[in-house]
């Protein structure tokens, strides 16, 4: 089970990669989560920010970006500098933005960046 406001989230989001995407969610969810339960702030942020109109409220404050990460938007330049920095581990380069693989990847998509140095 799960809070009500974390389930609105999960039913609210499109899942273009369908289960395994869910999946993922719930797994990342998981590692985050420090009770018996897993919360909104514990999801992804592209599932949460799919239905977040009102993340300006002070009640949603919590679910903005953590201070030790750049407010700064991600560029295609700083991304393959921190995967330069992080020998093309993409989950490492998730970690120091505070994102997930998956956002990691699709940037890389976006930008036709190779998923191997070359």
């Amino acid at each position: 089970m799960c809070p009500p406001d974390t389930m609105k989230a999960l039913m609210a989001y499109p899942w273009p990669g369908n289960v395994r995407e869910l999946e993922n969610a719930i797994a990342h969810g998981f590692v985050l989560c420090r009770t018996r339960e897993i919360s909104r702030a514990d999801l992804p942020d592209e599932v949460c920010g799919q239905n977040q109109s009102d993340a300006a409220s002070p009640e949603n404050a919590s679910f903005s970006n953590p201070p030790s990460f750049s407010p700064t938007p991600l560029t295609r330049e700083h991304l393959v500098s921190l995967l330069d920095t992080c020998n093309w581990n993409k989950a490492e380069v998730a970690r120091q933005l505070g994102k997930s693989r998956t956002l990691v990847w699709k940037y890389m998509k976006k930008w036709d960046i190779p998923l191997k140095q070359g």
